[in-house]
């Protein structure tokens, strides 16, 4: 059974129409199509099927080509649009594809119709695959936006410049402003005057620091004129694209400022508060632990009085934070920061940890009293809200080298550099798939010890890679040292000690490209989001892949393109060489000449293609010349000199208009103006004459001077010489005559 393919034809001729369908059917597809001839028709059919494809007829009696595209587009629909003509020529094929349509072909020649039809298919896919992943983004994106909106604490943007830019609804429960009036108010003026030159100083800091992270406290006016304590996160995201701002993270903690002030004055009140509260003796034993602790940590009150409050906890502070609590503490200070604590039942939470030291009279520290409250929800939170942050600019880093290079080798690199990276795992590799040979080939690798990856070839379902693709789904191996060496993947195992590993096929609308595969020396966590986007990492790589083949394909196209005008342009010299016998191969002559002249200006080889299309059509104006003149033995008259005279304005009207030919008008239009203004048609002077003109005049005249013509026999080399030296600054560009004459002598 062939490939299902749903075809609309617009075409008058029932004939032509089957030989479509019967070359389609020769090409291995099962065609369901329709045939209309109208405009209406056409309409109505685009709305009540669905079709993959639309193959035109150029005219037809009521229709043609240009409006079945303009109906199309009407549409909205993104189908391929390829037209079929008899008589079509290159120009209007050329406004054909300029108006919308995908590739045209001549009518009986279809050899080109089944490569042609394929390639649009899988553009227009690869145009809808990209439209659902920018979808994708979107809602990704919003999704992580109202997860910022709807956070219980307060969040802020600040711009470098120290003004408000964005700020949460949340302010209107914490400090009582509406957003509206949030974003009017000068944040310096309602901070406390006590607060603001340290909170200050803090934010200098942060500015500039890209990406530094400090927590802090201070005081901030309420709409109801009160001063509230707020606890901050402040972060510079500065060099974030996506936000570009100082981001704080508030929260009200008024209540738990007051209590700790007065925490030994009112030591049996804490036992009631919801926090966790602790007390210890100046040996650090555990003097008085409330029910919140007891919900919080497991432990029942009975079970950790006069017991070390370390070994309660487990708590896990540097040798850094232990100094700085110590000294906190013997100051009668107030130690302010975030725990790692573990629970009863070994279970790891996050504490933030309120710690005041206890005095007696004489100022001697008697103990402390820690007021701890479990932030581990917040900070899973904070935590995960980090991660997407990071994998949502991994991927827009990954973007950005899709978009903007077309070299595969180095898009690859910097996608694994992202998968070593987002995923922590020690080593990645990208395996290309090889269709006419089978097999699996290196492509791109990172963090290998050895060079081994770089000659991995692996055959169709051999090797954990080549049974990916085979089964086309991912290949998890949790101890790969351990397993059948017969599926073990081509490495030495032993030097890089790999322990887990996991395989991706990379596959395009149902094609494989290849396979990614994770390396890693002990066990993955690879949970659901991990796996979710170890698939969406895969997915960037087959957009690089397919996007590097799409464009080399492109290039193959315009170099055959540019290869086909260049054959038509050379044709067309040819004829007018043979049209006059007596300037036989002076075209191609001097177009030679003048490219070597040109390469001397240092002309880019871009431009060099222009100018041997204007060189070999330099007198493709003396078309419109009459023979009577054109091939006349004798001087012309005035009038008929005059006549002559018009050739390049007629070189100009025959090719301003045929668009490819537009860059290479200067040589067929200009190449008789002189240096001097003497010149014709427009009498142009000095550098007014471009380059490329004046570089001809010269080859021109000498290539003339040499050959034979009815009216004199050639001059000889010397006297050519003489001759446009005696010409340089009146008819020739002096300079272009000096590097003439290095080329010559």
């Amino acid at each position: 059974m062939g490939k299902p393919l749903k075809v609309l034809i617009v075409e008058d001729s029932e004939d032509d129409a089957q030989l479509l369908l019967w070359e389609l059917q020769r090409g291995g597809y099962e065609v369901e199509f329709e045939r209309v001839e109208t405009a209406e028709a056409m309409q109505s059919a685009l709305t009540q099927k669905t079709w993959e494809l639309i193959l035109s007829d150029y005219t037809l009696p009521m229709f043609d080509a240009l409006q079945a595209l303009e109906v199309l587009k009407a549409s909205g629909l993104d189908l391929p649009f390829i037209i079929s003509s008899g008589t079509i020529g290159e120009e209007v094929a050329v406004s054909a594809l300029k108006a919308g349509a995908n590739d045209f072909l001549v009518k009986g020649k279809f050899a080109r119709l089944g490569p042609a039809i394929e390639r649009e298919l899988r553009e227009v896919e690869s145009r809808r695959e990209r439209r659902r992943a920018e979808a994708a983004a979107a809602a990704s994106h919003k999704r992580f936006a109202s997860l910022i909106e709807h956070a219980p604490d307060g969040i802020a943007l600040l711009r470098q410049d120290g003004k408000l830019r964005q700020i949460t609804s949340s302010v209107q429960q914490i400090l009582g402003y509406t957003l509206e009036e949030a974003v009017s108010q000068d944040p310096g003026l309602l901070t406390h005057p006590d607060d603001l030159p340290a909170l200050l100083g803090q934010l200098n800091d942060i500015i500039q620091n890209p990406g530094k992270v400090l927590r802090t406290e201070y005081r901030f006016r309420h709409k109801d004129g009160s001063w509230r304590w707020l606890e901050s996160t402040v972060t510079n995201l500065i060099a974030e694209p996506s936000i570009e701002a100082i981001v704080f993270n508030y929260r009200d903690i008024t209540e738990r400022k007051q209590s700790a002030d007065q925490l030994n004055y009112h030591a049996r009140l804490l036992r009631h508060i919801s926090d966790a509260v602790i007390a210890t003796d100046d040996q650090f034993r555990i003097t008085t632990w409330n029910r919140a602790a007891e919900t919080m940590y497991g432990w029942s009150s009975e079970e950790v009085i006069g017991r070390n409050v370390a070994d309660i906890l487990s708590s896990k502070l540097s040798d850094e934070q232990q100094a700085e609590a110590q000294a906190l503490l013997k100051q009668s200070n107030v130690s302010r920061g975030e725990r790692v604590h573990h629970r009863k039942d070994g279970r790891t939470i996050y504490v933030e940890a309120n710690t005041i030291a206890l005095t007696d009279k004489h100022g001697k520290m008697t103990g402390y009293v820690s007021v701890d409250r479990d932030i581990t929800e917040r900070k899973q939170a904070e935590e995960q809200t980090q991660l997407q942050l990071q994998r949502l600019k991994a991927l827009r880093t990954i973007d950005i080298a899709i978009s903007s290079s077309f070299n595969l080798s180095l898009t690859l690199d910097i996608l694994l550099d992202q998968v070593i990276a987002q995923l922590k795992t020690d080593a990645a590799a990208i395996l290309v798939f090889h269709p006419i040979t089978k097999t699996l080939e290196y492509a791109a690798s990172r963090g290998f010890r050895s060079t081994a990856m770089r000659g991995a070839k692996v055959r169709l379902g051999e090797g954990y890679a080549g049974k990916a693709i085979l089964e086309r789904r991912i290949i998890h191996i949790p101890n790969l040292m351990e397993t059948d060496s017969g599926l073990a993947q081509p490495l030495s195992g032993k030097s890089e000690e790999f322990n887990d590993y996991y395989c991706v096929p990379l596959l395009v609308k149902g094609k494989v490209e290849g396979v990614l595969e994770i390396f890693h020396r002990s066990a993955l966590a690879g949970g659901p989001d991990w796996l979710d986007f170890l698939e969406t990492l895969a997915g960037q790589a087959v957009i690089a892949m397919d996007n590097a083949t799409l464009f080399e394909d492109l290039q193959h196209s315009n170099n055959e393109l540019f290869q086909a005008y260049d054959a038509t342009i050379e044709g067309w010299s040819h004829a007018l060489d043979l049209r006059d016998k007596e300037t036989e191969g002076h075209s191609l002559r001097v177009t030679e000449m003048t490219l070597e002249l040109a390469r001397k200006f240092g002309f880019p080889d871009e431009q060099l293609r222009y100018i041997r299309w204007g060189a070999l059509l330099h007198d493709i104006g003396k078309m419109g010349v009459p023979d009577n003149i054109l091939f006349k033995p004798d001087q012309l008259s005035d009038q008929e000199w005059e006549s002559m005279k018009k050739h390049p304005v007629f070189a100009f009207e025959m090719l301003s208009p045929i668009t490819y030919l537009k860059s290479s008008l200067d040589i067929p239009y200009c190449h008789h103006e002189k240096w001097d203004g003497t010149g014709y048609p427009r009498g142009l002077k000095g550098e007014a004459i471009p380059l490329a003109a004046r570089l001809f005049a010269v080859v021109d005249v000498w290539d003339a001077l040499r050959s034979d013509r009815p009216y004199r026999k050639a001059w000889t080399t010397e006297k050519t010489l003489e001759h446009i030296k005696s010409l340089s600054g009146t008819y020739f560009d002096p300079k272009v005559v000096e590097y003439f004459l290095e080329i010559i002598e």
